[in-house]
């Protein structure tokens, strides 16, 4: 098996990746062993289960075939995918929920 050389901009990219997982499930992680509310455990559960839906879809995409497939490279971007979109309906919720007890 060959091994690819990645560009440093590449290993840049899989950090930045890499760091905005960690932070979010972090987060959610320390927050459901800390204080152990429901909806803690529920934000967890639906942001692994977004993480595996997202994972899925970028493995079955037909870029994703047209060389040899990466399973560790569709799992990285479906679960920042599901992240990114994941805390930004959070802060949408918050924001709304912020302005009409207002």
């Amino acid at each position: 098996m060959t091994e690819a050389q990645y560009a440093f901009t590449h290993f840049l990219r899989m950090f930045v990746l890499m760091a905005v997982i960690s932070a979010g499930y972090g987060y959610l992680i320390i927050s459901v062993v800390m204080t152990r509310k429901r909806a803690f455990i529920l934000q967890f559960l639906s942001l692994a289960g977004l993480g595996a839906l997202f994972s899925f879809l970028v493995f079955r995409s037909d870029g994703m075939w047209s060389g040899a497939p990466e399973v560790s490279q569709a799992i990285l971007i479906g679960m920042f995918t599901a992240t990114v979109i994941f805390y930004m309906f959070c802060l949408l919720i918050r924001a709304v929920g912020w302005l009409i007890a207002r």
